[in-house]
């Protein structure tokens, strides 16, 4: 692979990262401005979803940048592209901070700080002679991690659902939301590599066909409604400054390992150069750790002072309070 390719495939990740979390941005506006919405309520929510213009604009936003994450998987190999993608909480962080009003503390500015350590860090591991995309993958192996990791996520989301703010175990529930959509998007950025795969063997225009007759495109599609049925519930839910970093870096971490494995992708030879993929890898773990700790988000409406009526007597109380002369 040249210099030029490596260079192309992460400018790509970058865009991509960067119009996906503007996208979550936005969705997350919308969704604050409509009624409760709730994956088991799909006709709702659908009908509440599509109705909203700014909802629309940030899904356009988001399948442009899923679509150049497949162009980007097509040029590097996932342990380069999965990462950069997760970069992006910068984003979404920043416009949280600036759009949504959601509070940022030292744990999510310090999360920023591990991310620019994880680019820089990648940037450096990029090796031109290792560095290539996968182009081979057994459907049968994807359905085997697939299936089960989908059980999983939706438990993670019953669990999630039934966890009330306010109580003690009130702060879990945004990670546990993060963590379902993030393994549910994890299956399908597996179906996204395996389609980026066909287009790298084939390229853009002679693998149509090849890609509209692949499984893989239909379990992306399948894989990615359930995603968004699931995401869309807890983005209304919790804050978005919590629930996307967790659900970005759940989903990159599940698709390295299982992709790289599945796909017969390489690491890095130097040692040097490994070194700096796993650094730049676990930077990116650690700012999901802090996120998924952070107690930080949108700021609580103040509740209004409600003064106590005064309760005055009636004529009947009033007159048994005065003591009568016969009494004396």
């Amino acid at each position: 692979m040249t210099h030029t390719h490596l260079a192309a495939g992460v400018f790509i990740s970058v865009v991509s990262a960067v119009l996906y979390n503007v996208g979550f941005v936005l969705e997350k506006h919308a969704l604050g401005e409509m009624e409760s919405v709730h994956a088991r309520r799909l006709v709702h929510l659908l009908g509440s979803v599509l109705s909203s213009p700014v909802w629309l604009i940030g899904f356009t936003s988001m399948l442009v940048g899923l679509a150049l994450q497949v162009v980007a998987l097509s040029l590097v190999p996932i342990s380069v592209v999965q990462p950069i993608f997760v970069s992006g909480i910068v984003v979404l962080l920043v416009l949280s901070h600036v759009a949504l009003k959601e509070r940022l503390g030292g744990r999510e500015w310090a999360a920023v700080a591990l991310v620019a350590l994880a680019l820089l860090a990648i940037s450096l591991s990029l090796d031109a002679s290792s560095d290539q995309a996968g182009t081979s993958g057994a459907f049968g192996a994807l359905v085997a991690a697939g299936v089960p990791t989908m059980a999983v996520a939706c438990w993670f989301f019953l669990t999630a659902d039934r966890v009330r703010d306010g109580g003690r175990s009130g702060h879990v529930r945004a990670p546990l939301f993060g963590l379902a959509s993030g393994l549910m998007y994890g299956v399908a950025s597996l179906a996204t590599k395996a389609v980026s795969a066909i287009v790298e063997k084939r390229g853009v225009w002679e693998s149509i066909p090849h890609v509209l007759a692949s499984p893989y495109l239909y379990a992306l599609v399948a894989t990615s409604a359930l995603g968004l049925l699931l995401f869309q519930t807890a983005l209304q839910r919790c804050p978005a400054s919590v629930v996307v970093p967790v659900s970005n870096v759940v989903s990159s971490v599940y698709v390295v390992a299982v992709g790289t494995a599945i796909f017969g992708e390489h690491l890095p030879t130097a040692d040097w150069k490994l070194a700096m993929r796993v650094l730049g890898f676990a930077a990116v773990f650690a700012s999901v750790l802090l996120l998924a700790n952070s107690r930080s988000g949108a700021p609580e409406p103040e509740m209004p002072l409600v003064e106590e009526p005064v309760l005055l007597p009636t004529p009947s109380e009033a007159s048994e309070a005065v003591p009568s002369p016969s009494a004396e």
